[in-house]
């Protein structure tokens, strides 16, 4: 439900999240039209959602053909066996959870600071973040192999 701007005795919707500030213009939209689809699940603990909601939003408005789907963390097993996303961004590692999936960026959460861990294919690499940029890029990369039919799940 989108937040409302209190306006006097009415309420409007805010338009839609911007997100030219976070250099969405150093990632333009590769030409993926008529391409398979990526499918993409965001998963945050509740006390979090926001974060999800924003990455989710940025994702679906610069990535128009990706398919992009939000869902609680305590629900992402069921997700990752009914919607089989080819990427996760997720607030938890890819450990201890079933399969395996193209891409995983993990996004910490909590206030100690952690290193973001992000997988590709099984390459594995830590980063401070992740920046909207570093997930456009993961998942760029991931359209771009599977689209050569060569996407390994091992994330």
């Amino acid at each position: 439900m989108p937040y409302l701007v209190h306006l006097g005795d009415c309420a409007r919707p805010l338009p839609p999240l911007g997100c030219r500030g976070m250099y969405a213009f150093d990632h333009p939209e590769p030409d993926r039209h008529g391409e398979t689809t990526v499918r993409v699940l965001v998963a945050f603990e509740d006390a979090r959602g926001v974060y999800g909601e924003a990455i989710a939003r940025a994702l679906a408005e610069l990535r128009p053909d990706l398919q992009v789907r939000r869902a609680p963390l305590a629900e992402i097993g069921s997700e990752l066996r009914g919607f089989d996303p080819h990427v996760v961004v997720c607030s938890e590692t890819d450990g201890g959870h079933p399969g395996g999936r193209g891409a995983w960026v993990q996004v910490p959460t909590d206030a100690d600071g952690r290193l973001a861990r992000l997988c590709l294919e099984g390459e594995r690499w830590n980063t401070e973040g992740p920046t909207l940029g570093e997930i456009l890029d993961v998942v760029d990369e991931t359209w771009r192999r599977l689209r050569e039919r060569r996407l390994a799940r091992t994330c």
